[in-house]
């Protein structure tokens, strides 16, 4: 009795191994993949604007973290794929099952391992994510505007910088320099401001007298023309230094009220608020689109986590077919089975987005479908 009793505890020790080393391999695999996307997509910044590779190293570390979702799942289906085909070709599956063990009995380490990844993906979920999309949309846009020379080109009008048009004959992103600036400034409507200059310099990483950051351009030896049509005025006033100062609007980059930057907290509580607001009034408008957008991202959070335990039946399901080539065919598995999931799931979370569902149902529909055919395919494999 005490040897039956040790002999599934080491067997479950054997076949978590057997998955644990694929799952580390395929997270090195699939970060690396993404994350070089990433680095193509940055190298604008470190080539062209100058950007230390110390903030390029930071935007990548908070990209990683919106990554971990994605993953873990699929990292883990390939290692459950590798580790039950390995098993499987080389005749154990079926040595454990003469000897007692059934599949079922087999799925439970696994089922184990999902379980606590599911766990860590929620987790990640709940406040990692939020956190590093939040930080990465905010320190993309700073070095995006205190590079803001980058975005001028000389000879040419450059329209939208801080919602200025400005020209300049003579660029240097080096120094950080301009020559023969003008600059059209209708920021403040009904009240445009013409700036005429012989230089100019950008000066970075400064601050507002209310500590709002921003970064200054500093012209030299210029002219600025102010008209009032209405009043049929015209002004000019010669200067030998004139600042602007540029205004980074911090939360709106930041994003609180964007549900993708939000903990599942703070997610749960506008919820909450919203349907509050239900029973004492009507919603609006808007409202109806904050409740369904903070449903559907609540629920999407859980939906990507709970898929772990999907894939761990629909791993040892499919793992255990034998077949001649196990990581050839474990590969072509995988990828259907993403490829399947992945357009339900966005097709589900697109409609749970516009409200046509229920945002449970939404993001839930393509877990459902593979349970149903992890479920099918472990009772067919299991006879």
């Amino acid at each position: 009795m005490g040897k039956l009793f040790r002999q599934p505890w080491t067997l479950y020790r054997y076949i978590l191994s057997e998955i644990t080393r694929p799952f580390l391999g395929a997270a090195f695999f699939f970060t690396f993949v993404l994350m070089m996307f990433q680095v193509i997509r940055l190298s604008d910044f470190f080539i062209k604007q100058g950007v230390s590779g110390y903030s390029i190293l930071v935007l990548l570390w908070y990209l990683l973290l919106t990554f971990t979702p994605v993953i873990f799942p699929i990292a883990f289906l390939l290692a459950t794929l590798l580790g039950f085909g390995r098993l499987s070709g080389d005749g154990e599956v079926i040595a454990m099952r003469a000897s007692g063990l059934s599949l079922y009995s087999m799925l439970v380490p696994v089922f184990a391992a999902g379980s606590f990844l599911t766990l860590v993906t929620l987790l990640c979920n709940m406040y990692f994510v939020p956190y590093g999309t939040r930080m990465f949309r905010y320190d993309l846009f700073r070095i995006t505007n205190t590079k803001a020379i980058a975005t001028i080109h000389e000879g040419t009008f450059t329209e939208g910088f801080f919602d200025m048009v400005l020209y300049a004959d003579n660029v240097d992103s080096k120094k950080n320099t301009l020559e023969r600036v003008l600059i059209y400034d209708e920021r403040k409507e009904g009240s445009p401001v013409t700036v005429v200059a012989r230089t100019g310099r950008i000066l970075n990483n400064l601050q507002d007298e209310n500590g709002i950051p921003g970064l200054v351009l500093r012209l030299f030896n210029g002219s600025v023309h102010k008209g009032t049509p209405e009043k049929d005025l015209y002004e000019k006033t010669d200067f030998d230094v004139y600042d602007i100062f540029l205004r980074i609007e911090t939360a709106k980059v930041v994003g609180v009220e964007i549900p993708k930057t939000m903990d599942m907290g703070v997610l749960r509580h506008r919820v909450l608020e919203v349907l509050e607001i239900q029973k004492t009034r009507g919603l609006s408008d808007n409202e109806r689109l904050d409740y369904i957008n903070f449903n559907a991202e609540y629920w999407k959070r859980v939906a990507l986590a709970t898929s772990c335990l999907i894939f761990a039946l629909m791993g040892v399901g499919f793992g255990v077919i034998r077949t001649r080539s196990v990581r050839s065919n474990s590969f072509i598995i995988c990828l259907g089975v993403l490829l399947v999931y992945w357009a339900v799931y966005s097709y589900g979370f697109s409609l749970a987005s516009e409200g046509k569902v229920h945002a449970f149902v939404g993001t839930f529909a393509a877990n459902f479908l593979m349970l149903a055919i992890a479920i099918h395919t472990l009772r067919k494999v299991a006879r």
